[in-house]
């Protein structure tokens, strides 16, 4: 991770006077555009890459703990929440919506036009605990991402992935099943911290 010190990073001060919320060690390129940065929420040890765009919605952005976004991933929340769970990521030119214009039954598109004349579906994005996203991948609003489930780069995402799934293509297959024992890692690592953390405070 790049040092807090980073010129071309937000400063602990910045980021806590600009979000809803903010943990320690947070990394976010200026780069960055934040729309209702008020109700962006972000945990602790979390990257975020240049060229990102994090646009909320009403309902907000939550993203957890150890979390990367890669350059150039898009986060649309005008439709619903947008929730990264802690050790979740999201690859390269990732895009993700919560909202998506119906058009099939004669309905107009784009946001300028009223809302009398567009169909538009909305809805929640959910990315749980250790899920991944490769690069170049879209999901759509109402999609969740159960534990641990992994998608490959280039893959659409329409329906909800299940808990360890590894899926691609479009649409896309159930290609396997990620190993389990990246639990019993997470637990290690948590331990080693709060260790690290009870031996940090001691010695001040």
């Amino acid at each position: 991770m790049l040092p807090l010190s980073d010129q071309h990073s937000y400063s602990p001060d910045e980021l806590r006077t600009m979000l809803a919320s903010v943990g320690d060690n947070v990394n976010i390129h200026r780069s960055v555009l934040m729309f209702s940065p008020h109700l962006i929420h972000v945990g602790s040890n979390v990257r975020i890459d240049c060229f990102s765009l994090l646009s909320a919605g009403q309902e907000g952005i939550y993203i957890g703990d150890h979390i990367h976004i890669a350059a150039g991933v898009y986060l649309f929340g005008a439709g619903g929440r947008i929730v990264l769970e802690s050790f979740s990521g999201l690859s390269s030119r990732v895009a993700v919506y919560t909202a998506s214009d119906d058009y099939t039954e004669g309905y107009l598109t784009n946001p300028t036009v009223p809302m009398k004349f567009r169909k538009v579906h909305r809805g929640d994005v959910v990315l749980g605990r250790h899920a991944i996203v490769g690069a170049g991948s879209i999901l759509l609003p109402g999609v969740t991402l159960g534990l641990a489930a992994s998608v490959g780069a280039l893959t659409l995402v329409h329906k909800p992935v299940a808990d360890f799934a590894v899926v691609a293509g479009f649409p896309f297959k159930r290609l396997g099943e990620r190993n389990r024992c990246i639990l019993e890692i997470e637990k290690q690592l948590l331990e080693d911290e709060k260790a690290q953390k009870e031996s940090d405070d001691a010695s001040r």
